[in-house]
């Protein structure tokens, strides 16, 4: 129900986008902030620091748009996630499970998932923005997943909010 909401006011935004398109000037780049729109532009020239004043090509602000729509519609943006096991043996099923309900006993705020790719399963942990984000939870659990390893730019999961 709440994506049906959301679809009309991205068409609603996207007009409004597009008939500002005439003044530079009041252009404004909107971007999905945890699945809230919020005007940069806006943000920077009333900041209590200062005012900003930008001047940038309409199509910029179009490419921002059409980008944080289509992260919108598939509900995934890249980042990376830390793969804490990976295995092709007989009973690698049943291990990887017991890896995920392992993990998510120690870690219940970190999303865990298992993924099949022939011939292996792999259990990989977390929906991590950056790479540094990434970096330092894999350096807290490495006493007890040493092996890990982060998965390159991936599609993750949203955050919830």
């Amino acid at each position: 129900m709440r994506n049906k909401l959301l679809i009309p006011a991205l068409f609603g935004i996207l007009a409004a986008f597009s008939a500002k398109s005439q003044t530079s000037e009041a252009d404004s780049i909107f971007v999905i902030l945890d699945s809230t729109f919020v005007s940069i532009t806006e943000q920077l020239e009333n900041s209590p620091q200062g005012k900003i004043k930008i001047n940038q090509s309409e199509d910029i602000g179009e490419v921002l748009l059409r980008h944080s729509i289509e992260n919108f519609k598939t509900q995934k943006i890249t980042g990376y996630r830390i793969c804490i096991f990976r295995d092709n043996r007989q009973n690698s099923r049943a291990t990887a499970l017991q890896t995920k309900l392992t993990f998510k006993y120690a870690y219940p705020d970190i999303p865990v998932y298992i993924e099949y790719k022939n011939p292996y399963f792999y259990v990989y942990a977390g929906d991590f923005r950056t790479k540094e984000q990434a970096e330092k939870f894999k350096r807290k659990i490495n006493a007890a997943y040493p092996k890990s390893w982060l998965s390159n730019e991936i599609k993750i999961n949203l955050p919830s909010l």
